[in-house]
């Protein structure tokens, strides 16, 4: 898109008000699939626009409230924009570092960023059952609860090199070993990985200071998204490799393959073809999740006030 066909930033807001058509700024192009999907559930009619699409705006959380607050400068009082724009912007260290916007127009999601949501049981009973033909009604009631724990339990791999990057992102006078802007797979390279791992009492000082602790819940608020879906679908890809090996096992029922010993059949095993990045790319489009309900909520609560006949904002 060139420079000419972009809306300005007062466009955005006056066609919003004219068309009374709710309208939601993100970051970018990784996010705006998400958003549709889940404005289509929580909106008649809307508008989503990727920040780097208006005039004047590159992609990125910082771009979005900007954006935000130049239409804070240029509204007047009879249309707040609260009730027709909506900015939405990660988490990511805001909040550690008391740096979170107050405006009513921009909304903060609740964990590090939109990726974090993915990474869940559902997500992961949705891939068992998609990429592997074995009944649900074989495995029983712990069977999932039994494998996501143990996923749960790896995942915290990256619990210390999350506190790492998070100490680096909140005093700047600190030389972190692990930063937000690597990759989630440098934490398993040397020396990284032993320079991390010997500040574990160190870096526990830090999670003290935040309320953070080795589990999940945690991990989704301090650890960069990409890095946990990335490190989650390389688990669930590992599990689903290995799951006929519990065929039977756990409370589930042997296939019936399995049963009468014919060989290489057994339905616990992964379909061909799968890999980490079809799962990172079918995870990602799960929006139907109970954790994304309170986006949808808030999607829905843009209330529009104003007449079809509101006039446009001169600016």
């Amino acid at each position: 898109m060139s420079d000419a066909m972009k809306l300005s930033i007062d466009e955005v807001l006056n066609e919003a008000i004219m068309s009374s058509t709710p309208t939601i700024i993100v970051e970018g192009i990784d996010d705006l699939k998400t958003y549709i999907s889940l404005a289509k559930d929580a909106l008649d009619d809307f508008e989503v626009y990727a920040v780097e699409t208006i005039d004047g705006y590159s992609g990125g959380c910082d771009q979005v409230v900007n954006a935000i607050r130049d239409l804070y400068q240029l509204n007047d009082a009879i249309h707040p924009i609260e009730n027709f724009v909506l900015g939405i912007i990660d988490r990511d260290v805001r909040e550690f570092r008391n740096e979170l916007p107050t405006e009513a127009a921009i909304f903060a999601l609740n964990p590090y960023s939109i990726e974090s949501h993915f990474v869940c049981k559902e997500v992961f009973e949705a891939a068992l059952f998609q990429y592997t033909r074995v009944h649900p009604d074989k495995l029983g009631p712990v069977f999932v609860q039994n494998l996501f724990t143990d996923i749960e339990q790896q995942l915290l791999d990256l619990y210390y090199f999350s506190l790492e990057a998070l100490k680096g992102a909140v005093d700047s006078g600190y030389g972190a070993d692990f930063k937000y802007s690597y990759s989630a797979g440098r934490r398993k390279q040397e020396p990284t990985r032993s320079d991390v791992l010997a500040k574990a009492a160190q870096l526990d000082q830090i999670a003290v200071q935040f309320q953070l602790q080795p589990n999940l819940e945690s991990l989704k608020k301090v650890a960069h998204g990409k890095w946990l879906l990335t490190a989650f679908c390389e688990i669930v890809h590992s599990v689903l490799s290995n799951l006929s090996t519990h065929c039977g096992k756990y409370g589930s029922e042997q296939c019936d393959f399995c049963r009468v010993s014919i060989l290489g059949k057994c339905t616990y095993r992964i379909k061909e073809g799968v890999s980490n990045k079809t799962l990172y790319s079918v995870a990602s489009e799960n929006t139907q999740l109970a954790s994304l309900d309170y986006i949808r909520q808030r999607m829905s609560s843009i209330s529009l006030q104003t007449l079809e006949s509101a006039p446009a904002l001169e600016v």
